[in-house]
């Protein structure tokens, strides 16, 4: 029950933080935005990520959980909320930015959750906790969709999910007990004390060292894979569906949030998969590769079809790539540097669903936004391509 209740705590706070994927194209109209404006929009829920990432990296493995999940549901139904009230850009971004903060404190506090309350499984752990997130990222502009048509648009969907985040901090309060939730009893930290991603130790040392330097390699490997394939999700949450929009045969923001979602989609379902080994790193990369080059040819050739194959092939490589890559990371750390090295992997990848974005928006206002694209994913698939190469043989 725990542990299904910290998988949906996760997955609505990301679910509200992407309610605005399909209803950028009315955002635009509204607070009078271009494609750098919807950039704008976006990256400021992610740049305060960032920053609560390396504010909160320590707090999952310091602080109560429940105390912290919580408090992020609190804070980020007030901000959900505030979503739908947002007159200009200021306050929209000050709002995600919100979000941002309320999720930068949930991720390693979940993490750390998950690995408590399946002890002995950290792979499991390390699934489940993408699984939660890459779920939520993904059903967020769907239902960002669906909830636009079944009310006032701009109101109706952020109204809607935030009442479901003020539901579940009651319920989260009632089942899981205060005392269970403390955190656990902290081991000597190997790495750096400021908590960054730890360095490579020296080789010719002590199995410990030796054991730390592996670990620190999985680390920053993880978060390199995770700030490519991330760029992708970025691209896919902000300015996709203009690039996309005119596409489709009809008018609809439904099919607009899922034709954004379709990569975040395949993504979440190839990690429902039992597979193993270390062939999904190098072989999820390359797939990603084709799929990105394929989104990239859809807006200048207008095919719609271009634009499915290329979503579903680019999700389901990157699913496959990061999960393994996550997976090893979280596995190769004690369960008291969980959070903190979940934190560290995520500050990473969140800043390439950002960075590249505010490029792309800006290529867009001087070459046009297919052209921009193409572009984008060009470099992208070049950057997964020399990942694979250098992926590992053992994992």
């Amino acid at each position: 029950m725990r542990v299904a209740l910290t998988a949906l705590t996760l997955s609505f706070l990301l679910i509200a933080a992407n309610l605005s994927t399909p209803l950028f194209p009315l955002l635009e109209v509204r607070l009078g935005l271009d494609s750098f404006g919807v950039a704008v929009a976006f990256s400021s829920y992610v740049l305060s990520m960032l920053v609560g990432l390396t504010l909160f990296r320590r707090l999952a493995d310091r602080l109560n959980r429940r105390t912290v999940l919580v408090t992020a549901l609190s804070v980020a139904a007030l901000a959900t909320a505030g979503l739908a009230l947002a007159p200009n850009l200021g306050w929209f971004c000050t709002a995600r930015a919100v979000q941002g903060l309320a999720i930068a404190a949930a991720t390693g506090t979940a993490s750390s959750a998950f690995r408590v309350l399946l002890a002995g499984r950290p792979r499991t752990a390390g699934r489940l906790t993408l699984l939660a997130s890459s779920g939520g990222v993904a059903l967020g502009p769907v239902l960002g969709g669906l909830l636009s048509e079944t009310g006032d648009p701009l109101r109706t969907p952020y109204f809607s999910v935030a009442f479901a985040l003020a539901l579940l901090a009651p319920v989260i309060l009632a089942v899981a007990p205060h005392g269970a939730c403390r955190p656990e009893d902290a081991e000597p930290l190997p790495a750096d004390p400021h908590g960054s991603i730890p360095a490579a130790t020296t080789p010719g040392a002590s199995p410990a060292s030796e054991q730390r330097a592996g670990s620190a390699a999985a680390v920053r490997r993880a978060a390199v894979i995770g700030f490519l394939s991330f760029s992708l999700f970025g691209f896919c949450l902000s300015l996709a569906p203009s690039a996309f929009a005119a596409l489709l045969p009809v008018e609809s923001r439904s099919a607009v949030g899922l034709l954004a979602a379709l990569t975040l989609l395949a993504s979440a379902s190839i990690q429902l998969l039992p597979l193993r080994g270390a062939w999904r790193e190098p072989v999820g990369l390359a797939v990603l590769a084709v799929g990105i080059l394929l989104l990239g040819l859809a807006p200048l050739t207008g095919a719609l079809a271009l634009v499915v194959a290329g979503g579903i092939a680019a999700g389901a490589g990157q699913g496959l790539a990061f999960q393994s890559a996550f997976g090893r990371a979280v596995a190769s750390v004690p369960v008291s540097r969980t959070g903190a090295t979940v934190s560290s992997i995520y500050t990473v990848t969140y800043l390439g669903s950002a960075l590249p974005v505010l490029a792309l928006g800006s290529a867009a206002g001087f070459v046009g936004l297919p052209v921009a694209v193409l572009g984008f994913a060009a470099l992208v698939a070049l950057g997964a391509v020399l990942a694979a190469v250098t992926a590992p043989r053992r994992g």
